[in-house]
């Protein structure tokens, strides 16, 4: 589930971005781009047996260091426009992974000019249990900042970056509620 609060339409982005949780179908569509070994990506039942549906991501062996997958719930690839401000930095995703210790990588950008981005890491603390992790995109990983002014209206998410997948073997990986926090 991702969830974004408030904000306004506009930019590249379309409407506002809205929490995603992937139990709106099919009034919304679900579609993930996936790349760089990172391509079986679905919507799911949750695994733990709940009734909700959530994104299953394989993370093949053949991956690279950088594999993700984009989410995308409006036209021209986006989510829509991440009302991002001064009070406004960080992001909660639920996750489960099939270990603890493993960095996900949330990047947002602006669907119209990748260069307009940023990207940060949270890491994951159990396995094979659903828990809540918080990214904080007023601390990059890497430049560019969060610039308040640009439009980010794309969601990229990396499970077990920085390990490629021959290192990790084939992984699955869940991740539903993306949500701006206020």
């Amino acid at each position: 589930d991702v969830t974004f609060i408030g904000g306004t339409g506009g930019g590249s982005g379309g409407s506002p971005f809205s929490t995603i949780t992937f139990d709106d179908s099919p009034a919304i569509t679900y579609t993930f781009i996936g790349f760089a070994g990172a391509e079986d990506s679905t919507v799911q039942v949750d695994p733990t047996g709940g009734p909700n549906k959530v994104a299953q991501v394989v993370r093949s062996v053949t991956a690279a260091t950088f594999a993700g997958t984009v989410v995308v719930t409006q036209p021209n690839n986006t989510v829509g426009t991440i009302p991002f401000d001064a009070t406004r930095k960080r992001m909660s995703v639920r996750v489960y992974s099939p270990g603890a210790g493993i960095q996900v990588r949330l990047k947002v950008e602006n669907a119209a000019d990748s260069a307009i981005s940023v990207e940060t890491e949270a890491t994951t603390t159990v396995a094979n249990t659903w828990e809540t992790l918080t990214f904080n995109f007023a601390n990059p990983v890497q430049p560019p900042a969060l610039n308040l002014a640009a439009t980010y209206s794309k969601v990229i998410i990396f499970f077990n970056f920085g390990v490629d997948g021959a290192t990790a073997g084939a992984q699955t990986y869940y991740f539903d509620d993306v949500t701006l926090l206020p």
